[in-house]
């Protein structure tokens, strides 16, 4: 998988508004993941909120932010990533706009890693963990 692939979709999933449960940091990296390797990080839990309390009420009742992201990725059947181009990741605390200043993010390339912005994306310079596929 190519940095060109990968930006190609995240350029065209995650340029929409901002909307919780349908294009948030959680379901539009995941949207990103599913295209590149027909397997959805968030397919336990999609349609479960539909606004920031659901949202924060589904990170909570997981065991928080990391534990959820952890479960979710066990459940999908994704594998530890070494932060390689089309992986999955989990921000660091305070790196991002999300839920306990978390997001999930996608690798573009190593030191690369897009996240969903209010009105597009973002690209930070890391994850603090990571799954492939």
């Amino acid at each position: 998988m190519t940095p060109d692939q990968v930006l190609e979709e995240v350029e065209r999933v995650m340029s929409a508004r901002w909307q919780w449960g349908t294009a948030d940091c959680c379901t539009s990296a995941s949207d990103v993941f599913a295209l590149l390797h027909g397997t959805d990080p968030m397919a336990e839990v999609r349609g479960t909120y539909s606004d920031a309390i659901g949202a924060y009420r589904l990170i909570r009742d997981w065991g928080g932010f990391p534990a959820m992201a952890e479960a979710l990725a066990r459940i999908s059947g994704l594998h530890v990533g070494t932060g390689q181009p089309g992986e999955i990741g989990l921000s660091g605390p305070g790196m991002a706009g999300g839920p306990d200043g978390r997001a999930l993010l996608i690798c573009i390339q190593p030191g690369q890693w897009a996240g969903k912005s209010e009105m597009g994306y973002t690209i930070l310079p890391g994850a603090e963990r990571c799954w492939r596929a």
